[in-house]
């Protein structure tokens, strides 16, 4: 790791720091003892809600350096 790394690279990536920080609240939550079904299932849905987001924001299309599948058929 080189020292011009940010944090968010050093952690993975953004979903990765999502997934942390998520994680961070959930246990800050549990210590305090306010951790209910309700908030913890609302914070795992934001943080579902924004992984899910970008992936479907790059959706996968073929290149032309990539070969098509034929079919030939050989002449008797």
């Amino acid at each position: 790791m080189s020292s011009d790394e940010t944090t968010t690279q050093k952690l993975g990536g953004r979903k990765a720091t999502a997934f942390y920080a998520s994680l961070a609240c959930m246990m800050v939550l549990a210590l305090m003892d306010k951790a209910h079904t309700h908030v913890l299932g609302l914070i795992d849905t934001l943080f579902l809600v924004y992984a899910g987001a970008n992936v479907m924001a790059k959706p996968k299309t073929l290149t032309e350096s990539q070969p098509q599948p034929t079919t030939s058929k050989e002449e008797p």
